[in-house]
């Protein structure tokens, strides 16, 4: 979208002198805009199909503008053109490699669509780089991208999760509707935040003529953990089933309570500080504020 990119280009905030580093060239669109204002040799571009990467770069040179199109994947950045004074991700990601810190100089910034395997809902984070190649900043809207190929979630890693159902699950019933966990209600905050709060957890939801089924799987390896909330329509209460060391609801609830009491903030009200190694620790309101975490019991 036109209004997407704009705004994410003004949100990169680049600067005559500045050096760019994109992650995902697609069309071009976005890489050719930078070239046009920084100049073609002070941006570069990442993508992992040979397909596109050939076609954006014929479509740049038709314009007369040829940046440097790279054909690999963009996990690894481009160190050959480093350091880069920024890099814009154009792909959702659920983790920040490493080498994208290590090639951004101090005070440098890294703006990147980030979510959870919670949801397949991400906001936009606008990451400065520290001295100590740590890099920390605030989520700036919600905004959901394709996903970054090497990070997207297999579900079929679920499938020895659920034996005989329920079998001997721990049942129970609860009076959270579905629409409060964020269901139907995409980029109102629900998802997101419980993301954050839910380290290890993946959701997805099941429906049929009359009710829905909300699953939660344990993605802690070797753990078979997982829990199920069964809504019906006209029924306040909904039929809840835990297997496993996890008590997945357990925890999505206490995250939800957490949430609730703090007003529902919404996603521009959090933040994410992201070590060298690439360990994400989102927080609420300022780096000194970390978002708890629910799993297993915390």
């Amino acid at each position: 979208m036109p209004s997407v990119v704009t705004r994410m280009l003004a949100d990169l905030d680049v600067r005559p002198g500045a050096r760019v580093l994109e992650i995902g060239t697609g069309t071009g669109w976005n890489a050719g805009l930078l070239a046009e204002r920084l100049g073609e040799r002070s941006v570069v571009t990442v993508e992992v199909d040979e397909r596109v990467a050939a076609r954006a770069r014929a479509a740049l040179g038709s314009l007369g503008l040829y940046p440097e199109v790279v054909c690999a994947d963009g996990r690894w950045g481009h160190p050959a053109g480093a350091p880069y004074d920024r890099v814009i991700v154009t792909a959702g990601v659920r983790g920040f490699p490493p080498a994208w810190l290590a090639q951004t100089r101090p005070g440098g910034v890294i703006l990147a669509p980030w979510g959870t395997h919670y949801s397949h809902e991400d906001a936009l984070v606008r990451l400065t780089v520290a001295e100590d190649g740590s890099a920390s900043g605030p989520f700036l809207r919600p905004l959901e991208f394709m996903k970054i190929r090497a990070q997207r979630l297999d579900w079929r890693r679920f499938a020895g999760h659920v034996g005989a159902y329920p079998g001997d699950a721990v049942a129970s019933v609860t009076s959270v509707q579905l629409a409060e966990l964020g269901e139907g209600r995409r980029f109102r905050g629900a998802q997101f935040v419980l993301g954050l709060c839910m380290p290890e957890c993946a959701q997805v939801l099941n429906t049929g003529e009359g009710e829905a089924t909300l699953w939660f799987f344990d993605m802690t390896e070797g753990s078979r953990a997982w829990a199920s909330v069964r809504f019906r329509d006209g029924e306040r209460e909904a039929t809840v089933h835990q297997w496993g060391p996890r008590r997945l609801w357990d925890e999505v609830a206490r995250a939800l309570a957490w949430w609730r009491e703090r007003g529902r903030p919404g996603v521009d009200a959090f933040g994410l500080t992201v070590t060298p190694e690439g360990v994400c620790r989102p927080w609420c309101g300022d780096p000194g504020s970390p978002v708890p975490s629910f799993g297993g019991g915390g």
